[in-house]
């Protein structure tokens, strides 16, 4: 790749892509910084009120007769605090398990992004063998044609084989190229063109942070039981219906009078008092605040059932979503399990055999040209077909542990 603003190329691992991208994703960072505002409205919403100060002047006549005030106010609210914390501390619980359901997105979308590019740089490979042993193979029919060991039709079938080979390489390099520019748009690099560690696809299943496929499965009962348990985005709905329900406690409560406290001094000068001494004491006071009898917040408290009622449908909705997906990406990952072994016990094995006997039979003249290039072309098809199994159980293992929010297929029955 050529690119001016590219200054440094790098390779990285699966497990480095995954831990660069978390800490660099401008979505993620939205994420907690929402998640650090919600805890900040946890204090907000456990605020006391602040208090007032006061000063009472009376002026003419009255200001010799009256007394003078100077005092403090505070109001408090009554039973109003504890709903309004609780709502804060689950919208707080919310937007964090939002925050990691995004972790489990993002890492799903830098897992396909690898394996993808793994795929591609594999089909690269194996391509570039084809054609080099088309290239092999022109050769050899050019020297046999030109000793009248075959004909020119033998030849001319060679030579389209290995320009069709180039053509292939050509297409699966920009494969590659493309791939490669995906990758780095999902980890968030515009400076640097990183590349996988890997070459391409092998059967490292540790290192590509996936499970053996030939490991045994959990019932999926089990599977079914933990996502239910454990998916963020289902967790960060029932925060949500828990904050709306507290938000319905908390604005009933509007409707309970508040508490004003007063205290302060209050004192009549000494020229004005009747004894012609400073005459001076305390007071105190208290005041029923906010009555509810103009104004019954009858209005938000039928808007906040509401909202409880939408919350909950949500919930069952993404509920029945979550059984929906879980079960559609275990049924994809079981078969892509079962393809990838079938083609580890008998067809790659059966393929490369064909291939070799049918080189060897060609090379004895006990075949012709246009039964070795079936050969080949069988054996690329199977090839090919292999890397895409062994890709899509990668991404399919990926995609199923993201579906449930774990780290592994291992799991704990709950």
């Amino acid at each position: 790749m050529s690119s001016f603003a590219i200054v440094e190329m790098k390779k990285i691992s699966l497990k480095e892509a995954i831990d660069m991208a978390l800490k660099t994703n401008p979505q993620l960072k939205i994420a907690r910084l929402d998640y650090d505002i919600k805890k900040n409205e946890i204090k907000i919403a456990n605020k006391l009120q602040n208090p007032g100060l006061g000063a009472f002047q009376n002026l003419g006549t009255a200001g010799k007769t009256q007394t003078q005030m100077v005092g403090a106010d505070f109001v408090v609210e009554i039973l109003k605090r504890g709903p309004r914390k609780k709502t804060a501390i689950s919208k707080s619980q919310s937007a964090f398990n939002n925050q990691k359901f995004l972790e489990y997105k993002l890492i799903l979308e830098i897992k396909k992004a690898y394996f993808d590019l793994l795929l591609k740089k594999s089909n690269l490979k194996i391509v570039l063998e084809q054609q080099e042993l088309s290239r092999q193979l022109y050769e050899q029919e050019e020297k046999e044609a030109k000793v009248d060991k075959i004909s020119q039709t033998e030849v001319l079938q060679a030579k389209i084989n290995l320009n069709r080979a180039i053509m292939y390489s050509n297409i699966a390099k920009s494969e590659v190229i493309s791939a490669q520019n995906r990758f780095n748009t999902v980890i968030n690099s515009y400076s640097i063109d990183y590349d996988t560690f890997d070459e391409g696809l092998s059967v490292d299943y540790k290192k590509l942070l996936t499970y053996e496929p030939d490991s045994k499965l959990p019932d999926f009962a089990d599977i079914k039981k933990y996502t239910l348990s454990n998916r963020y985005d289902f967790l960060a709905l029932q925060k949500e219906v828990e904050a709306k329900q507290n938000n319905l406690i908390e604005v009933k409560r509007q409707a309970i009078p508040d508490l004003e406290l007063q205290a302060g001094w209050q004192y009549i000068p000494r020229g004005h008092s009747d004894t012609k001494k400073l005459e001076n004491g305390s007071y105190i006071g208290a005041n029923i605040v906010n009555i509810p009898l103009l104004y019954r917040y009858q209005p938000e408290i039928k808007n906040a059932e509401l909202e409880i009622e939408q919350a909950q449908l949500r919930y069952e909705d993404l509920k029945i979503d979550i059984i929906r997906n879980i079960t559609d990406a275990w049924e994809k990952y079981t078969i892509a399990r079962n393809n990838l072994n079938y083609y580890n016990k008998e067809l790659l094995s059966n393929s490369k055999e064909l291939l070799d006997a049918s080189y060897k039979s060609l090379s004895k003249k006990e075949t012709d040209l246009t039964s070795f290039l079936v050969s080949k072309k069988t054996y690329l098809e199977i090839m090919l077909g292999y890397n895409q199994a062994l890709a899509e159980y990668y991404i399919s293992y990926a995609e199923l542990i993201c579906e449930m929010n774990s780290d592994s297929l291992i799991i704990e029955k709950i």
